[in-house]
C-alpha cells in the first residue's frame, strides 16, 4: 500500500481537508447566528465527505466510497436542511445570545485547545504508513472545539451543532486510520450516531414547540 504521508497527493488533500474542517469549527465558535452555525457544519461535513473519498481513492475501497456518499447525503445535506426547516425557520431563531463567554474569549480558548492537541499528539510520533502526519492532531483539535462549542453555548440547538462538529472530528480520525479498522465497525458507529442525531432533533423540536405554545398562566402555575 502506498504511504499516506504528507508527501503524497492523497496526504496533502487529506491534510488540507482537516485544516478546512478546523477552520469551520473556529468559524462556528466565533459566530452568534444560528444560520451560520448550520452553514459551517454543512460545509465541514461536505469537506469530511471529500476526505473520505480521498481515503477511498488511496485504498481503492468501494465501501469507503459508499461511506463518503452517505456522509455527503446525510451529514452534508439532510441534517442541515432538517435543522433549518424544523428548528430555525419554524421557531424563527436568528441570533444566539445565550453565551457563557465572549466570542474573543471562546476563540482564544479554541486556540489553546488546538495547541494542546498538537502537543498531545505530535505528528512526528505517528505511523506515516497509515496516516497523513497532521490529520490526527487536527481531528483531535476539531473534537475539542466541538466540545468547547457545547460548553460556551447555552442554547440547546447551538449545543447540538457543537455535538455534531465533535462527531465530525471523531469520524475524520476514524477514516484516517481506516486501514486498521474493519469497515463494518465504522459504518455501524456512523449509523448509530446519525440515529442519535435524528432522535435529538426530534426531541428538541417537540420540546421547543411545547415551550413556544405555553401560556403565561401555565408558567406561573409551574413556579408556584
Amino acid at each position: 500500500m502506498q504511504s499516506l504521508s504528507a508527501s503524497s497527493i492523497e496526504g496533502v488533500l487529506l491534510d488540507l481537508s482537516a485544516v478546512m474542517m478546523l477552520l469551520c469549527a473556529f468559524a462556528c465558535l466565533g459566530s452568534k447566528l444560528f444560520d451560520r452555525y448550520v452553514a459551517y457544519y454543512a460545509l465541514q461535513s461536505v469537506v469530511l465527505s471529500f476526505a473520505a473519498a480521498v481515503v477511498a481513492i488511496h485504498l481503492g475501497s468501494g465501501a469507503l466510497w459508499a461511506l463518503a456518499a452517505l456522509t455527503l447525503a446525510v451529514k452534508g445535506i439532510a441534517i442541515p436542511l432538517a435543522t433549518r426547516r424544523f428548528l430555525l425557520h419554524r421557531l424563527d431563531l436568528r441570533r444566539d445570545v445565550a453565551l457563557s463567554t465572549g466570542l474573543s474569549t471562546s476563540l482564544i480558548l479554541g486556540a489553546f485547545l488546538t495547541v494542546f492537541a498538537y502537543l498531545a499528539i505530535r505528528p512526528g510520533t505517528l505511523p506515516h504508513a497509515l496516516v497523513a502526519s497532521a490529520v490526527v492532531p487536527l481531528s483531535t483539535a476539531v473534537i475539542l472545539l466541538g466540545g468547547l462549542c457545547m460548553v460556551v453555548r447555552r442554547h440547546t440547538i447551538a449545543q447540538l451543532i457543537g455535538w455534531l462538529i465533535l462527531e465530525n472530528g471523531v469520524f475524520l480520525g476514524a477514516i484516517t486510520l481506516v486501514a486498521t479498522f474493519p469497515f463494518i465497525v465504522e459504518a455501524g458507529i456512523f449509523l448509530d450516531l446519525v440515529a442519535a442525531v435524528l432522535i435529538m432533533i426530534t426531541f428538541v423540536s417537540g420540546l421547543a414547540q411545547r415551550l413556544a405554545t405555553a401560556a403565561a398562566p401555565d408558567l406561573r402555575e409551574l413556579r408556584e
